[in-house]
């Protein structure tokens, strides 16, 4: 067979370097990354805003920066440090003045930072609260209670109506049959058709 040794040969020293690799290429020897995040954050007038920053660092040195609403020629805005292992960023009873994007900075020993590409924090004005707050069920209810006094409100005094023209007619002798009344005054009767002879 040929070539046959000479792959059993290489099998080896490959199976060797691939040991070898992940022996020394621990993580103090990958690059340093910084995961982008998510694109938006969306927190109502009040409420508090929780920014995660995820990276592979070990023991990272996570800060946080704002861009200035709409411009991105001035340098970013230093914020304050990240917290846990995620790098979190917490913003307490959050009001307009914090919308804008936030990137996160990741150093970690004498290696160049990491920067996310930012996420940017939407403050809206809470939703406003019904005037009627009621539940389906309840909603349900009125609804049919409303159809029924429709129902009530057009159809007894139709009804009442009707018996009162009827009573009116037999008082009055009004019964006296028309002779026109039986024929259908839209009925179109067909002329009869001529026969052309040629």
């Amino acid at each position: 067979m040929p070539g046959g040794s000479g792959v059993l040969q290489a099998l080896p020293v490959t199976i060797f370097l691939f040991l070898l690799s992940a022996a020394y290429l621990g993580p103090g020897c990958q690059a340093l990354w910084v995961h982008r995040g998510p694109p938006s954050v969306t927190v109502s007038i009040g409420d508090e805003a929780l920014l995660t920053c995820e990276h592979n660092g070990s023991k990272p040195n996570v800060t946080w920066w704002r861009v200035l609403h709409g411009n991105y020629t001035w340098p970013p805005v230093f914020v304050g440090q990240g917290q846990g292992a995620k790098g979190e960023l917490t913003i307490q009873n959050v009001n307009k003045s914090h919308g804008g994007i936030y990137l996160c900075r990741v150093h970690e020993g004498e290696k160049l930072y990491q920067q996310s590409c930012g996420t940017y924090l939407r403050v809206r004005q809470p939703p406003p609260r019904p005037f009627l707050d009621m539940g389906e069920g309840t909603k349900n209810r009125i609804i049919t209670a409303e159809g029924i006094i429709l129902l009530f409100c057009a159809v007894v005094p139709g009804t009442l109506l009707l018996f009162r023209k009827r009573w009116q007619n037999e008082k009055f002798g009004l019964d006296a049959q028309d002779d026109y009344e039986d024929e259908n005054l839209y009925e179109v009767r067909p002329e009869p058709r001529r026969l052309l002879h040629v």
